[in-house]
């Protein structure tokens, strides 16, 4: 052993003491430097401006890691380097301090304004505090190299043609001083390093919340979008339910009673009525012009369907446009929130754990709020249903008399005496049950059209609350990130 060839140090064949401790840091330093390379997320939700910012922090991040890298293997493998020459190893070293050196003071100056001008001065700043501390540690690093270079150069030339140097000659001219300030240097590398770890990790995780959260963002405006159209489809049912339940009762209510009339009319009256051609003809009109205004029940119940067909068009029309109109309400407040969070000022994280998930909530205000306004409006078509009843019984009022009459005018010696009167009175009274039907169409069209009015300012209302909501939210938001909490 004690014949052994000495431990190559510093690109000369010497033992030096601290030569392993340098290489050692050096490699340390050199994991560090991966790390400000390593971090990778890729975007999804398709923002133009997180991709720029994205592309200019990784291409940062990437160059600087490359040049650490590149520094620190230059060092450790210099470190325990024996056989020269020395000019190969040390001149390695010092084009990779040089190479370091132009990217922390001019050579990441594209990148640097691509990021200040698309997310403000914060990411640039630290960026630039981190870079202007490694450029001086650079330079303290560089006269320790240029030190140590002098040194092992003499103690090679002082050893002549010797193949190892001494150990007397090695302490001579590479002193402890000399080794302490190439180790320091290194370490004080090392130590610079994690600061920019932290800020192209932080800034990146910033980046990819920001991507997750638009992602998760256009989901949810996609879900409640659906869960409003979901709504119009069942309040179509409903409506639709509802008109099934009024065309059967229109049928009950106008067919049973004709029926009836109609059976008792043969059983009891017609065959006196029949005595007398006059009164015959009268009796058959009469109940000719009945059989025309309830027995085809059919053409109400039709007009009824196609008038509540047209309305559910329109009203199931209303939220065709959400996806845009949340588009075009929503942007401004999510890209200033977004823009908050990517900038990665003091309040950034603050800000934006405090008013993402209230942005995410507008969605499913607005998702209630339309819900409240298919509710309300279901409730007076359950009103109007009760109408459209009162007004159908009230078109049979006084027909249920026309065998009561008929019969009475049977009881004349001389029916002719009942001709002209039962005859005017019937068709007065029809004359009236004709103006009721066609006042129940009215009102159809009138209340379906004043629901439909009245839904379409509900919708536009409950979209009107979503805009204030989110103009106040911009507000808060920009508050927040000048002020930070309250």
């Amino acid at each position: 052993i004690g014949q052994a060839e000495p431990v190559p140090d510093f690109a000369i064949n010497a033992a030096i003491t601290g030569s392993a401790t340098v290489s050692s840091l050096a490699q340390e330093t050199r994991i560090l430097f991966k790390d400000v390379g390593g971090t990778v997320y890729e975007l999804q939700a398709g923002y133009e401006r997180l991709a720029t910012v994205k592309e200019a922090l990784t291409d940062i991040a990437t160059k600087l890691s490359i040049a650490g890298m590149t520094l620190t293997q230059a060092i450790s493998t210099m470190a325990l380097n024996n056989s020269g020459p020395i000019p190969t190893y040390f001149d390695a070293i010092s084009n990779a301090i040089n190479s370091l050196q132009a990217l922390l003071t001019n050579g990441l100056t594209t990148q640097l304004g691509t990021l200040t001008s698309t997310i403000d001065r914060y990411v640039s700043a630290k960026l630039g505090d981190s870079f202007r501390t490694m450029s001086q540690t650079l330079n303290t690093l560089a006269q320790s190299v240029a030190n140590l270079r002098a040194a092992v150069t003499s103690a090679r030339q002082a050893a002549g043609s010797s193949t190892t140097v001494s150990s007397t000659i090695a302490r001579r001219y590479v002193t402890t001083r000399i080794v302490s300030d190439i180790t320091n240097g290194v370490r004080l590398l090392k130590s610079d390093v994690p600061i920019l770890v932290y800020v192209v990790r932080t800034t990146l995780g910033s980046f990819q919340t920001a991507d997750e959260y638009l992602t998760g963002f256009t989901a949810e405006a996609q879900l409640r979008e659906n869960d409003i159209h979901e709504q119009g489809n069942s309040y179509s049912i409903d409506v639709n339910d509802l008109v099934s339940g009024i065309k059967a009762n229109t049928t009950t209510v106008l067919t049973a009673p004709y029926t009836k009339l109609s059976e008792t009319y043969t059983q009891t009256v017609q065959s006196r009525v029949e005595t007398s051609a006059s009164f015959k003809t009268l009796a058959d009109a009469i109940l000719s012009e009945v059989r025309s205004l309830f027995s085809d029940s059919v053409v109400i119940t039709d007009r009824i369907e196609t008038t509540f067909a047209a309305y559910l068009q329109l009203v199931l029309a209303l939220d065709d446009d959400l996806a845009t109109f949340y588009g075009a309400s929503m942007c401004a407040v999510v890209r200033d929130l977004i823009q908050v969070l990517i900038e990665n000022g003091p309040n950034a994280q603050f800000c934006f754990s405090k008013f993402g998930t209230k942005v995410f909530n507008f969605f499913v205000l607005h998702t209630y709020d339309a819900a409240a306004c298919y509710r309300l409006q279901f409730m007076r078509l359950e009103k109007l249903r009760n109408g459209i009843y009162s007004i159908i019984v009230l078109m049979l009022h006084d027909i249920e008399d026309f065998i009561d009459n008929v019969e009475r005018c049977t009881q004349f010696n001389d029916v002719q005496n009942c001709d002209s009167f039962l005859g005017t009175e019937y068709q007065t009274l029809f004359t009236y049950t004709t103006e009721k039907r066609d006042a129940l169409y009215r009102l159809l069209v009138q209340e379906t059209s004043a629901s439909f009015y009245r839904m379409e300012g509900c919708f536009s209302n409950s979209k009107h609350l979503l805009v204030l909501d989110a103009e106040d939210m911009k507000t808060s938001i920009e508050n927040c990130k000048i002020n930070g909490p309250l």
